[in-house]
């Protein structure tokens, strides 16, 4: 008796087991129809990953993954699905479509993926990069003024201030026989966008390049570098849902950022002193009228300024790296720009006027954007059902909708022979974005943007005036797998030589 129980036990067990299985397999495949029952093309998918496989093995970074999917589509298809897990996403490949979406129908895609609602991350996620509406469109309202032209002439001096000690790091590296000295780019332009940023927002003066001074580099690091690190990046942007459940993305330098901007906050506020910086703009933002569900006080304050910070350290140094690498790698349009700078600068210090003189320059920081944009994507969310231009294709509220920055750059609809690097290239006039939507697109573009534009002009001005460059290695190819940016996994290693008095 006891053993026919037993029997029965194991059955109901093993049916159980078996009826949950079924469930589980059909649910599955029932979520990843999504897009085959709504006659949407999608690329072939793993049935736990999606088609983020490669990105979770970290055999792959998500701008790359994005991009495989954007030109797994058909030439000329308007959009592709796809899926992160088990969510369904819509991909736009077409520039009327990303147009529409993105700054005509803004109101509907007002909001992002990136960062989700985590509120107990105060520090590394409430600014423009993540908060939602309707705080977002306050928070932009009372931001933008603070990089108007005028301002961001007043801080080109602060800016040009981090040269020097940029030269004298570069300077005191052992040459070989014939001069030439091997550098890390992401390294130096690191560094070099650490001084500018903690001077621009928290109104000190730094010296990463002295190893006695680099506590502000080494923050940046810890938010950024390292496989934990990328693992909370990489959720923040396409699992958001699940951020309140994982580490906050500023935990581990939060509390260095907010003794420093705290100190120089007060000291400023207490000595009545003006440096034309981030630090004076929110004090006036802290002593003004306040909003009821946003006030500048606390961590509201400080997370402008980290904002500012994450910004600067990362999107203005991978360009800065990208572009001298590009330069070393094309001595033709390394003289060019050496001609240019030389013809526009040589009597004089460089100002606003004369940064906005250079033209060519313009042209390789453009063409460098396009190759390799900071941040390969741009997304945002659907707040309510959204019918498609032009299509019967309704987005459902709650559905992400993504650009892939890499697979527009690299279209050759818009940008023929697009893996060319061709600062001469004729500009299409359908494909029309600032940056190469390297700062992203319509209303939701980065604030900073302009200011990022000054702070890589200058670094690259004063390297190409000082020194020649030679391509050292091909490892800038090799992306990094760890992490959303466009970062090269083992550095970018370029030849430099001091110009002589001659060339100078």
């Amino acid at each position: 008796m006891m053993l026919g129980f037993l029997i029965n036990i194991n059955q109901l067990f093993v049916t159980i087991l078996l009826l949950s299985l079924i469930t589980i397999y059909s649910y599955v495949k029932y979520k990843l129809s999504y897009w085959n029952r709504r006659g949407v093309k999608y690329p072939p998918i793993h049935s736990i990953f999606g088609n983020f496989k490669d990105t979770v093995m970290f055999r792959k970074p998500p701008g790359i993954v994005l991009q495989d999917i954007y030109d797994s589509a058909d030439r000329d298809d308007p959009y592709i699905g796809f899926y992160i897990f088990h969510k369904p996403a819509l991909m736009l490949r077409d520039m009327t479509l990303i147009k529409q979406i993105m700054i005509k129908d803004f109101d509907v895609f007002s909001d992002r993926m990136f960062g989700g609602t985590n509120e107990k991350d105060s520090v590394g996620l409430i600014n423009l990069l993540s908060i939602n509406q309707p705080r977002w469109k306050y928070l932009r309202s009372k931001m933008t003024p603070s990089l108007t032209g005028q301002k961001l002439k007043k801080m080109v001096p602060l800016m040009l201030e981090c040269r020097n000690p940029m030269l004298k790091y570069i300077d005191d590296k052992p040459a070989n026989a014939d001069g030439w000295k091997e550098l890390e780019l992401k390294t130096l332009s690191s560094r070099y966008s650490t001084d500018v940023i903690s001077s621009l927002a928290f109104g000190i003066k730094t010296n990463s390049f002295d190893e006695n001074d680099v506590a502000f580099w080494e923050a940046g690091q810890k938010i950024l570098a390292g496989p934990k690190r990328g693992i909370i990046l990489l959720t923040l942007f396409f699992l958001p849902e699940i951020s309140p459940f994982i580490e906050p993305f500023m935990k581990a330098p939060a509390e260095f950022f907010r003794r420093v901007f705290w100190d120089s906050m007060n000291n400023r506020e207490k000595v009545g002193n003006k440096r034309d910086d981030l630090i004076d703009f929110l004090l006036t933002l802290k002593n003004g009228e306040q909003m009821s569900n946003f006030k500048f006080e606390d961590d509201n304050l400080l997370a402008q300024a980290v904002a500012f910070y994450v910004a600067g350290f990362e999107a203005s140094s991978t360009a800065i790296a990208f572009t001298l690498y590009e330069l070393a790698s094309h001595p033709e349009y390394e003289e060019r720009l050496y001609n240019e700078i030389k013809g526009i600068v040589e009597n004089g210090e460089l100002t606003m006027e004369s940064l906005n003189e250079m033209t060519f320059l313009d042209a390789v920081l453009e063409e460098t954007l396009r190759l390799y944009p900071p941040l390969p994507v741009v997304d945002r969310i659907a707040l309510r059902d959204y019918k498609l231009p032009g299509t019967d294709l309704i987005i459902k509220k709650g559905t992400p909708v993504y650009v892939s920055v890499n697979g527009t750059n690299r279209d050759n609809r818009y940008f023929p022979d697009p893996i060319k690097f061709n600062p001469l290239r004729k500009k299409n006039e359908e494909y029309n974005f600032t940056g190469c939507l390297a700062f992203g697109i319509g209303p939701r573009s980065c604030v900073g943007q302009r200011l990022g534009i000054l702070i890589i002009k200058i670094a690259v001005i004063t390297l190409v005036m000082h020194y020649k460059m030679s391509f050292k290695t091909d490892k800038a190819n090799i992306l990094n797998p760890l992490t959303v940016f466009t970062n090269a996994a083992d550095g970018i290693y370029v030849h430099l030589k001091r110009r002589t008095n001659k060339e100078s």
